[in-house]
């Protein structure tokens, strides 16, 4: 095999970090839909229990995608080993980078079936984000940690559909739905392998496959930030207690992290259920 991995994988500061780490998605959107299903829409709207109930079954389905499967081999009966490597490693790329554009998928059905039920009057849904956020520009204890960071992380993928600094998600949001919209239409270009001289074969489209993570994540980022106004506004009930089974690292008053390992609200859960367990401290 000449196959090799090659270096240039992207990984944003705030998926690395010891303690308050953004989770990866597909943990990221397990939690979300966990949220959800402890709560209810409480408008009282003709039919809105349909709507919240069909948005929620796309999270789930989102929360559902675990693998993607691909075969890019092209059996003529006579490829060279050099170009069985680079469908071999062509393979592993789309896996990976597919799995992310259908979870995009599936979460921007999911968001734009929430916002339809929650801020009707919207012609776009980063609309409904944008007015949520303003609307939690002094609650900063209920805005989630990363989420400035993650859109302006998604727009280096992304520098299109620049909006306000006070409203980072909604950007997030519309650059989300934008690149989606780009693979809808057949317009992104997809990668493929590259090799060197020795003609060794190396992963490429890094850059997109952490563009269709960041995308999945703002968009995750976005329904929180949308349930968390809802929830203020007595338009959305959660209830019960989240028991925090392993326990996990939150923000306190002061800017650092501590540790909890107890039950808390729902309505508390969803501005940290994001954020990746980590280690619990030494006793």
């Amino acid at each position: 095999m000449t196959t090799t991995r090659a270096g240039g994988s992207c990984l944003p500061s705030y998926r690395a970090q010891s303690t308050l780490a953004l989770s990866d998605p597909e943990d990221h959107v397990r939690e979300l839909t966990d949220w959800v299903e402890h709560a209810s829409e409480v408008t009282g709207v003709p039919g809105a229990q349909e709507v919240w109930d069909n948005a929620y079954k796309w999270l789930r389905l989102a929360q559902g995608l675990r693998t993607m499967t691909f075969d890019m081999s092209y059996d003529d009966g006579g490829m060279c080993s050099v170009g069985g490597d680079f469908d071999a490693v062509w393979t592993e790329m789309m896996e990976e980078w597919q799995l992310h554009q259908v979870r995009l998928g599936y979460l921007r059905a999911a968001l734009e079936g929430f916002v339809r039920l929650l801020h009707p009057d919207a012609a776009q849904p980063w609309l409904a984000i944008e007015a949520a956020e303003r609307q939690l520009q002094h609650h900063a204890e209920a805005l989630p940690v990363h989420a400035r960071a993650v859109a302006e992380h998604l727009g280096t993928h992304c520098p299109d559909h620049a909006g306000s600094s006070d409203a980072p998600v909604a950007t997030g949001v519309a650059q989300a739905v934008a690149l989606h919209e780009k693979a809808v239409h057949g317009r992104a270009g997809i990668p493929e392998p590259s090799n060197d001289a020795d003609m060794k074969i190396f992963a490429a489209g890094h850059a997109e496959v952490c563009t269709g993570r960041e995308a999945s994540t703002v968009l995750l980022l976005g329904l929180q930030v949308l349930m968390t106004a809802a929830v203020k506004e007595d338009r959305v009930a959660a209830f019960d207690d989240k028991y925090l089974l392993d326990g996990m690292w939150i923000p306190d008053a002061s800017g650092d992290s501590r540790w909890v390992d107890e039950e808390m609200p729902y309505g508390e859960y969803l501005a940290v259920l994001h954020l990746a367990p980590g280690e619990p401290p030494e006793l």
